[in-house]
């Protein structure tokens, strides 16, 4: 099954602890990115990720950290939503 990533990344920027940097600007039209919630992460080329948001500042920086493995072992967290 196809996944449509809420918020797009760039992989090869995460960090040795799993965080990553992206921007609300990079948000999948209607999705609304919230501190604390879960998100479908991804990039061209790569298998999508689930990541929660740990925060986002006054410029529409969203840092995440990437959970390890697939979509489909996160889904009963993206439910939270």
């Amino acid at each position: 099954m196809a996944v449509t990533p809420d918020l797009a990344v760039d992989f090869m920027d995460m960090t040795n602890d799993r965080h990553l940097i992206t921007r609300v600007v990079d948000a999948r039209a209607g999705y609304v990115p919230v501190v604390g919630s879960y998100a479908v992460v991804g990039d061209e080329g790569a298998a999508p990720k689930v990541a929660r948001i740990m925060s986002i500042d006054e410029r529409g920086i969203i840092d995440l950290e990437v959970l390890p493995g697939s979509v489909e072992a996160h889904r009963d967290l993206l439910a939270l939503a």
